[in-house]
């Protein structure tokens, strides 16, 4: 894997800005950091300065877990296109397969409401609704044995049978089908008519866009996985800011941006910048 900011990687990024991409980013643990409380993630405000000046020269979209409308009231409108529910939920998915997943869900819920509810009670699982799929959530220190034992006798009860996708310290069950993040992410790029895709990421929720063979531009993982599709690495979540910042600056110095500010900034000003 190559250091996203070091020599090597800031030249990959320098040669992104020349081509028409469509950069998206996970949310938790990528553009926010993790927390304890899921219900306390907010974007940081630095960061979140960024992302809308990116947005402005280019189409960025907020890939994640969490269902859209969890997902407005953390963002403040930084980003315009937002994809939840790990890619079932997105600008183009028919109304009519959201009717139906939630439908689903609605079923998984009374079914672990009553069914399960003891079990998961005395292992400390709590199930979060996202409308269009369900989280279910379990203490990090948690065995995993103890936890594990739960999800093949889930599977057994609940019909149809989930989709399922690990997270962090969470099992994500999602209605049966194709979709995924990295298909809704390709679908967004084709709409968009952009010819490639930037994404960073941070956990296994995400490898199914870094092990896209077509498409993808340039895939990022926060924290470095000997086991990652991705090429490129950052070592800490708020390193995103640096490739926020990066980006922004040479957007700007693209012939297209020079064409309409005028001459090209010299190249002591250019290394003030580039970080």
């Amino acid at each position: 894997m190559i250091y996203l900011l070091s020599d090597d990687g800031r030249q990959a990024l320098r040669a992104l800005a020349a081509k028409p991409l469509l950069y998206a980013f996970d949310f938790d643990g990528t553009l926010a950091p993790l927390s304890a409380d899921r219900n306390a993630v907010t974007l940081p405000p630095t960061i979140a300065e960024w992302l809308r000046e990116l947005s402005t020269r280019v189409p960025c979209a907020i890939i994640s877990g969490r269902a859209c409308a969890d997902l407005e009231g953390r963002i403040n409108r930084t980003a315009p296109y937002l994809i939840g529910n790990h890619g079932l939920e997105s600008p183009l998915t028919p109304q009519s397969t959201l009717r139906w997943a939630e439908g689903i869900c609605t079923a998984w819920k009374e079914t672990l409401a009553t069914v399960f509810a003891p079990s998961l009670k005395d292992r400390g699982i709590t199930v979060e609704d996202k409308r269009y799929s369900l989280t279910l959530h379990y203490s990090a220190s948690e065995s995993g044995h103890n936890t594990g034992m739960a999800w093949p006798a889930l599977l057994h009860h609940l019909s149809p049978a989930p989709r399922l996708i690990a997270g962090h310290a969470s099992i994500n069950l999602l209605p049966p089908g194709q979709y995924g993040k990295g298909q809704a992410a390709l679908a967004l790029m084709t709409h968009l008519r952009r010819t490639g895709l930037f994404f960073i990421g941070d956990d296994q929720t995400d490898e199914e866009v870094f092990a896209l063979r077509e498409g993808l531009a340039m895939g990022v993982r926060v924290g470095r996985d000997q086991g990652t599709k991705a090429a490129y690495y950052l070592r800490r979540q708020h390193e995103i800011e640096d490739v926020l910042r990066f980006l922004v600056h040479r957007l700007d110095r693209t012939p297209e941006a020079l064409g309409h500010q005028g001459s090209p900034s010299n190249d002591s000003h250019e290394a003030a910048h580039d970080v």
